[in-house]
């Protein structure tokens, strides 16, 4: 019943408008084009409606599949309505911007009204110009209420643009709040979704997770210049040794070079 209240309604008023024109649009053929005009505007209204109606489900729909967290970003917002991704995807980054709202059909809504009256107003200005015409010809008071007969029935059937008019706008009104309604509803899921499976995508938990990595950093600091002293001295004691190494080297060259001096030395000498 809730999936098919809306059709029915919808349905609802453009009956009222029909019957409107089928009833009084075979004795007043003014009647017939309002009525039309209003039924064209009311299927404008209904028509934007339904296409806002076809992206809430959309949302609705892509956020209960929405079970872990995906992947992409950008490709699970593919999946959406082109008419909800840009909000969307602000809400994911963290900024309250409201989801689209349908602005047509509440606009048509007066606009059915002004048609409706304006009928009635064209209808009640030929209905006076003809009690003013069967007036002036009447004379007597038989004739003048034979004269009244067919203008004030005139004047009925201009009161009937007024009540497709008052009609078609209340069913579009009330579709219209149906329809801001279930997009509420949507926009609740989608904060929802925004605290669970899309957190990772919104500005604060990146905030976090940079914040988190700095404290991680933070923490090992000690441990890594604990780590460098240490290479420090290890490096330090390397060179020690390696100096120790070189000057022992150094002296057991001299040594050699002493001894083998001493015994050219000698053997000159004995020469």
């Amino acid at each position: 019943m809730r999936k098919y209240f809306p059709m029915l309604l919808f349905a609802l008023g453009l009956l009222v408008v029909g019957w409107v024109a089928a009833v009084h649009a075979i004795n007043n053929p003014m009647v017939l084009g309002v009525c039309l005009l209003i039924a064209v505007v009311y299927l404008l209204g209904g028509a934007d409606l339904l296409r806002y109606r076809k992206a809430t489900v959309n949302l609705q729909t892509a956020l209960d599949a929405l079970q872990d967290t995906p992947a992409d970003l950008a490709h699970w917002l593919q999946s959406l309505d082109v008419s909800l991704r840009a909000a969307v995807r602000l809400r994911v980054a963290g900024e309250r911007v409201a989801l689209p709202a349908p602005t047509l059909p509440a606009y048509l809504s007066g606009v059915l009204v002004l048609l409706g009256m304006l009928g009635t107003l064209l209808g009640m200005m030929v209905t006076l110009r003809g009690t003013g015409i069967a007036l002036e010809s009447a004379s007597d008071l038989q004739a003048i209420r034979d004269s009244l007969a067919a203008p004030v029935k005139g004047l009925g059937y201009a009161f009937g643009t007024s009540i497709a008019g008052i009609a078609s706008s209340a069913v579009l009104g009330v579709l219209t709040a149906l329809c801001r309604r279930q997009r509420l509803f949507a926009a609740r899921a989608l904060d929802t979704a925004i605290a669970g499976p899309l957190q990772v995508f919104t500005r604060d938990h990146r905030q976090e997770g940079t914040w988190q990595l700095l404290h991680n950093q933070s923490a090992l600091l000690p441990t890594l210049v604990e780590r460098l002293q240490t290479l420090a001295d290890a490096i330090e004691r390397r060179d020690a040794a390696a100096h120790a190494q070189q000057a022992e080297r150094q002296q057991a060259f001299l040594d050699r070079n002493e001894a083998a001096y001493l015994q050219l030395a000698e053997r000159v000498q004995q020469s």
